[in-house]
């Protein structure tokens, strides 16, 4: 959310800081595309309470972005004017939520959270949510662990 606090870590991660504002078209551009930056701006200073709610998910065991990014960006949302939440998952990486997790089967923290906010003024939604079977899984673990220790997410 802000491309300037990410260079340096991207930079460590072997996303060198010459070939990351290459593909930014520079370090001016930085600031144009940093959600956490745009907001800051007086000249949109009114629209920002307008948004609607934003919930932002993210894993604690997250190396590609850390999730202090995700702090910060629902803190300035909230200080803007924005309504913000930030629901961090304890250990998850970049993909574990999205990705791993599916394929795992069971129960999935995200999926289950996106479902409770999309059910969340249906009863009978939630109460069809609650007794759904488990999710089966797709994937053996082996290949779970295996796509872990390769991703570079």
């Amino acid at each position: 959310y802000n491309l300037l606090d990410l260079v340096d870590h991207f930079h460590n991660r072997g996303l060198y800081r010459s070939i990351f504002l290459s593909i930014m078209e520079g370090e001016q551009s930085l600031k144009k595309f940093s959600p956490e930056i745009k907001i800051q701006d007086p000249c949109i200073k009114h629209s920002i309470p307008l948004l609607p709610r934003m919930i932002l998910f993210h894993g604690t065991g997250d190396y590609s972005i850390p999730s202090i990014a995700s702090k910060r960006f629902a803190d300035a949302l909230k200080k803007a004017g924005a309504t913000a939440e930030l629901i961090l998952y304890d250990g998850k990486t970049h993909t574990d939520l999205f990705l791993q997790d599916p394929l795992r089967g069971g129960k999935e923290d995200l999926f289950d959270h996106i479902v409770s906010i999309v059910h969340s003024n249906d009863s009978d939604a939630l109460l069809k949510d609650a007794t759904a079977p488990p999710r089966r899984r797709l994937v053996p673990e082996i290949l779970l662990k295996l796509a872990h220790n390769i991703s570079p997410f």
